[in-house]
């Protein structure tokens, strides 16, 4: 993490950050931060403050669940790709419906493409999408690497061509893939087309073919096949939070606490 995205979470820009730290050294007239030439560390002034700063917060969180269930109301519209870390997103949504009883939230879970589009479009207030390393938009959540992956039981021959089970064309990961195929010279054929995970994991169960999939999502069922069938490195990719400037104020609240379960440490790893 860093002060860029310190600065994400509130909703400042790195600068601003800068200045606020500042004048906090000012005002307690300690040095907080030490900073190196790759690395920002906390004085030891600065790690007492920061526990009673989490103290703050927690007390501000608890008394905000006895208190502050009904400040909240209205529709919320969020929108999350299929791939993304189902435990966690459970986990916010939890945690969000039991503070805001009175907010409606609107959610879409579909393919990568699909939840930027419709973000894009005006249809959801918040969400979260994955690019290309590099892309500046939103907030970074994290990112992961991308692998061929195959049923156990998986066979190809050395004559076949490669077997793929991908979904629609409208996915940017086929595309990828394809186009890297054809680049190295790898023949490949589409054997089967979904349009939801469902379908995509029958297939790759079955064994008809090989796919590609986050490498932190691989699970017991599938192995990892890239190298042992020479098939080109995949490109990595980054999950980023992004927000209408139109948001209300629900999924203001909602992207904030997403934010917050990303960035619980971002203190003691910055860097500059």
């Amino acid at each position: 993490a860093s002060f860029t995205k310190a600065a994400g979470i509130v909703n400042l820009t790195q600068p601003a950050i800068s200045l606020h730290i500042k004048r906090l050294e000012e005002q307690v007239g300690r040095k907080l931060i030490e900073r190196g030439a790759r690395k920002v560390t906390l004085t030891h002034e600065g790690e007492i403050l920061l526990g009673y700063a989490r103290r703050i917060l927690a007390l501000h969180r608890e008394a905000e669940g006895q208190l502050g269930n009904a400040e909240l109301s209205g529709t919320g519209r969020f929108g999350a790709p299929e791939d993304f870390d189902a435990s966690v997103l459970s986990l916010v949504l939890a945690q969000f419906r039991r503070r805001h009883t009175a907010v409606l939230l609107e959610i879409t879970i579909g393919l990568g493409p699909d939840v930027r589009r419709a973000f894009d479009a005006g249809g959801l207030d918040i969400a979260i999408i994955n690019v290309e390393p590099g892309e500046r938009d939103g907030f970074k959540l994290g990112g992961d690497d991308r692998v061929w992956v195959a049923s156990p039981d998986f066979e190809r021959r050395p004559d076949e061509a490669v077997p793929l089970v991908m979904y629609t064309p409208t996915c940017d990961w086929r595309r990828i893939a394809t186009d890297l195929l054809d680049q190295s010279g790898i023949a490949w054929t589409m054997a089967m087309t979904s349009s939801g995970v469902t379908g995509l994991n029958a297939g790759i169960d079955a064994g008809l073919g090989i796919s590609v999939a986050a490498s932190k999502s691989v699970g017991k069922n599938l192995q990892i096949v890239g190298k042992q069938l020479g098939l080109p490195v995949l490109p990595p990719f980054e999950y980023r939070l992004v927000e209408s400037p139109a948001a209300p104020a629900a999924a203001r609240r909602l992207a904030f606490m997403i934010k917050e379960v990303f960035s619980q440490d971002f203190v003691e790893e910055a860097t500059d």
